[in-house]
């Protein structure tokens, strides 16, 4: 049965992976690929608010790759400390594609729709007070997990990378 007429996702923003090693990683991506630059940030309790692991409050980390490519983002997560779908994902898969970032219309209207459908919400948390994410569990549908944001803050952004792969004075790979 069809949740209702009108789409709920407008269109992917994100495609996630979860890695061992997130800087070589996207090392390989720029050396054989030419994809990125990197951006790199380490999300933990420090900086992120109202951090939940299926349903309860959870402190943990991770670092967070993103690179801009055809009109969308990639993203590579490396666990860090702490109980996460990405740890998760890494005891029972390995390395690879975790979840597909959606665009919707309304996040909050989303996340209602998603959970009154059956479809559990495995982690959720607010980055640098910017904007709310959410992971729900579409694999059996899907093929992999479904994240949503919600619109960031007006006047608040990410801040700098902690580091950028390549550094801000590398080359494209071609450019060699």
């Amino acid at each position: 049965m069809a949740m209702n007429t009108k789409p709920l996702f407008r269109k992917v923003l994100q495609i996630g992976f979860v890695v061992r090693d997130s800087e070589a990683t996207a090392r390989r991506y720029w050396e054989q690929f030419g994809i990125g630059p990197w951006r790199f940030y380490t999300i933990d309790s420090t900086n992120t608010s109202n951090m939940r692991f299926r349903g309860r409050p959870v402190q943990h980390s991770f670092r967070a790759a993103l690179a801009d490519f055809a009109g969308l983002t990639l993203e590579l997560i490396e666990p860090l400390e702490g109980p996460s779908v990405y740890s998760e994902h890494l005891q029972r898969h390995g390395e690879g594609l975790h979840h597909l970032a959606m665009g919707v219309d309304d996040y909050d209207s989303a996340c209602d729709q998603l959970k009154r459908s059956g479809f559990d919400e495995l982690q959720a948390g607010r980055p640098y007070d910017v904007n709310d994410y959410s992971y729900f569990d579409t694999a059996a549908v899907l093929g992999c997990i479904t994240e949503l944001y919600s619109a960031d803050t007006p006047g608040r952004s990410f801040p700098s990378p902690e580091l950028t792969v390549p550094s801000a004075a590398g080359s494209r790979p071609d450019e060699k």
